[in-house]
């Protein structure tokens, strides 16, 4: 039986368990997978397929068999492709949510189908709510459909000597509003669009874009060569999506506003003070929810319980050894660049409680003004292991954490909590301390017991304060638990209510020898 004749199975039935798989598919992105560095150096092809049921697979030709293939295969054709294999789909950013991804090797067989076509394009539409509520974690790229209601002038950033191009585009769909960032040479497409003819404002599709964050709020960006742009498309899921608007009492009918071009730069003393929650140790180590959070706190000692560097690709992530070359956790392909990144893990204390934080490159270079490869170099020099001096010497500093709260990733690493960024400036660490102390509710306290209790003329009684309770409470009000014994053999206890500390607390009409008070409980009203 010939490759063409022979039956093809659906992409959903992947799985690990058989090696003679037969697909037929359609090609709905074709893209090179390549560093910031070398953008120009690509190390993979990635491509998207469907199939006939929809079912989306995402597939992988490494940088030796790019040749054979590259120009082989074109975007929006369909083929029939067997002998490849498959591997479990990980990595940061996957492009399908299958169980498995294709793995092209010497072997495979691409045959084309001309005159077939797949009616789908692989759009797995996700809507504004569910991507806030990844709170800007996941590992999935997805697909998003909105109306334009405003975009930004084009900007550059810089950044490790690298200019970025970027713009930004206010999308709006039935659930609500979100930011997706534009960079690089999308944002030449999109200023494309913009000096078409158009009514009222358009509508945009991105594929296979991102989740980020950017000042504390959940957005999406293109990831460079993957990500695709539609605008105005004339599909089904298009049209259907804009007559749907009226329902949801979304105006279409209006012109694309402006974005201010450049927003007012965010501080350090922002970013620490301003813009994220604050939280003290112990809660911290309690928080159930995820998200980024401001601690404050003194390192109190290296966790050597693992190397402080580790290999990373380009990308940033770390690499192992399979089978015996260098392969990227995060791209999930093999690599050929690689440097030393810090990774090291410290215990932090606010003084009360304690955790674990993990440190990465960029904070690590903040606090030694030094890379990892040259502190390395430096120990090879001086003929030192284990742990370097410099490092040791973070032990006592005072800092304030942007952390980040992600259950996997402390998995990944330990139980240790992720530090985003770190900030060492004392009037701002100073101003912290100030804020934290007028934030803090009252807590419920109790004052010591008074410290005599004796009669009085008639029928009332004195109570003393000790000194310390006289400083604790004023203008406070206090709730004695009971009164007690009578010259009788009789008990009599009675609720006297919240009373004045400035006027003796009344007694009822009955001779009593004695009040006793346990304490007084003070509450903030």
């Amino acid at each position: 039986m010939t490759l063409v004749s022979a039956a093809c199975h659906p992409i959903k039935s992947l799985c690990g368990l058989r090696q003679n798989w037969r697909l037929k598919v359609k090609v709905v992105r074709k893209w090179n997978m390549s560093s910031v560095v070398s953008p120009d150096d690509p190390f993979a092809l990635e491509m998207l397929f469907v199939d006939e049921e929809g079912g989306r697979i995402e597939a992988t030709v490494q940088k030796h068999l790019m040749h054979k293939f590259t120009n082989s295969i074109v975007e929006g054709q369909v083929y029939k492709i067997t002998r490849f294999g498959i591997l479990r789909n990980g990595g940061k950013f996957r492009a399908s949510g299958h169980d498995f991804k294709i793995i092209f090797n010497s072997n495979t067989q691409v045959i084309a189908c001309p005159g077939i076509d797949i009616p789908f394009l692989g759009l797995a539409l996700t809507k504004t709510s569910d991507i806030k509520k990844t709170k800007g974690f996941s590992n999935y790229l997805l697909d998003f459909m909105g109306i334009v209601t405003a975009i930004s002038e084009e900007t550059k950033l810089n950044k490790e000597g690298r200019v970025t191009r970027l713009m930004s585009i206010e999308l709006v769909d039935e659930m609500g509003e979100i930011r997706c960032a534009i960079f690089g040479n999308m944002v030449d497409t999109v200023k494309g669009y913009l000096t078409e003819p158009r009514c009222g404002l358009p509508v945009m599709i991105i594929q296979l874009a991102k989740v980020n964050v950017y000042k504390g709020q959940v957005g999406i960006q293109n990831v460079m060569n993957a990500s695709k742009i539609w605008w105005n498309p004339d599909i089904p899921q298009a049209m259907e999506f804009k007559n749907g608007l009226a329902v949801h009492e979304i105006e279409s009918d209006l012109a694309v506003s402006l974005i201010p071009q450049k927003p007012r730069p965010v501080s350090l003393r922002e970013e620490f003070l301003e813009m994220y929650p604050k939280k003290s140790v112990g809660e911290l180590n309690q928080l159930l929810e995820q998200g980024s959070f401001i601690i404050l706190g003194t390192i109190a000692e290296i966790l050597d319980d693992s190397l402080w560097w580790y290999m990373a690709c380009t990308c940033m992530k770390s690499i192992t050894y399979e089978p015996g070359f260098p392969f990227c956790t995060g791209c999930n392909l093999p690599v050929y660049d690689i440097t030393p990144r810090y990774k090291i893990k410290v215990a932090v204390t606010d003084g009360e409680d304690i955790t674990h934080l993990i440190m990465f490159d960029s904070e690590c270079c903040f606090l030694l003004d030094k890379s990892c490869y040259d502190l390395s170099e430096e120990g090879k020099v001086n003929g030192c292991s284990g742990y370097p001096q410099e490092i040791m010497d973070f032990v006592g500093k005072e800092l304030l954490y942007r952390v980040e709260i992600n259950e996997d990733a402390m998995l990944a690493y330990d139980g240790c909590i992720k530090v985003k960024k770190l900030c060492s400036d004392s009037s701002i660490i100073s101003e912290y301390k100030e804020r934290v102390d007028d934030e803090t509710p009252l807590k419920l306290k109790y004052a010591p017991l008074f410290t005599k209790i004796e009669d009085a003329p008639g029928n009332s009684c004195v109570l003393e304060l000790s000194p310390q309770s006289n400083s604790l409470l004023t203008d406070a009000e206090f709730t004695p638990t009971s009164c007690g014994e009578s010259s009788s053999a009789d008990e009599y206890k009675k609720d006297l209510g919240k009373r004045p500390l400035q006027e003796p607390p009344e007694c009822p009409p009955i001779n009593l020898k004695r009040i006793k008070v346990q304490g007084i409980k003070i509450e903030d009203n």
